[in-house]
């Protein structure tokens, strides 16, 4: 089933099936490369997905040999259009580029994101990724922080979600040099979460997709994804775990906890109730 007529969103594509919503980055022809009409579309698609309560976990592609290979370049003055007319971006208190607008909605999701890294990642669709909750990616993909190589920063939020993921050392590594990387090395730093062969990326993405709509509790997905988040700023694991005791505490008599246990106990597939809008679970 698409949730969006092709007038909707002009440079993706949003389907929803048995619960997993795909999101694909349809500009095959130059490799994905990003405009901001594709970017805005990716925050738009990713929002409804969100609240969507027939979507329990999101798939984000690419269409193509590639997932992204970042900003589309076609002149020395390409960013400079493009930071021209990314309307959203100019706000009151200064300019937020579009990676880092989407980056932020997926760190705040309810829903589990996986990235499904059909192919070469590179520039904004490195940073896409690294926001992710999970990374599934062809295992001859290849994966770059460019931004130092094209006379730029980092974007998307990278400098943040990376060292999370990599450690202070490989991040910068990356980062400062730009250099491309093949996904071998992702793998074994910590960036991907698994490398499968270029034809199963996709197959793999929705056969991990699918336990969030049989066997999870929405409303834990979601809280345990804000402990997840939260626990970044935690100085200490006392608190952290002072926190999960909250929410912990909160859960045990709930309608989830219950069907939870009486499964087990029946030896059936859990029936979970919807997302409980209930509890403070965006960031």
């Amino acid at each position: 089933m698409t949730l969006a007529a092709d007038r909707e969103y002009e440079e993706v594509r949003l389907e929803v099936a048995d619960g997993v919503a795909v999101l694909t980055l349809d500009a095959p022809a130059r490799r994905n490369a990003m405009r901001v009409q594709m970017l805005v579309d990716v925050w738009h698609a990713l929002d409804r997905a969100d609240r969507d309560p027939a979507v329990r976990a999101v798939i984000l592609t690419g269409a193509g040999p590639a997932f992204s290979v970042g900003a589309e370049l076609d002149g020395p003055d390409t960013l400079v259009r493009a930071l021209n007319a990314d309307v959203d971006g100019h706000t009151p208190t200064g300019y937020r580029e579009p990676a880092g607008r989407i980056t932020e909605r997926m760190f705040s999701m309810q829903k589990p994101v996986i990235a499904a890294v059909n192919g070469d990642a590179v520039g904004g669709g490195a940073s896409l990724i690294a926001a992710a909750d999970v990374r599934i990616a062809s295992d001859t993909a290849r994966f770059g922080f460019v931004f130092t190589r094209r006379g730029v920063v980092p974007e998307g939020g990278s400098s943040w979600f990376l060292p999370r993921l990599v450690g202070i050392g490989r991040a910068t590594d990356w980062i400062l040099s730009g250099r491309v990387f093949d996904a071998a090395e992702g793998y074994a730093a910590g960036y991907l979460t698994r490398i499968v062969p270029a034809a199963d990326v996709l197959t793999a993405a929705q056969e991990y997709a699918a336990q969030f709509a049989r066997d999870t509790s929405p409303t834990s997905v979601a809280l345990a994804k804000r402990l997840l988040a939260a626990s970044w700023a935690t100085p200490l694991p006392g608190l952290a775990a002072a926190e999960e005791s909250r929410t912990y505490a909160s859960r045990v008599g709930s309608p989830d906890a219950r069907e939870g246990i009486n499964s087990f106990l029946e030896r059936r597939r859990a029936v979970f109730p919807p997302l409980d809008p209930s509890p403070a679970q965006r960031f």
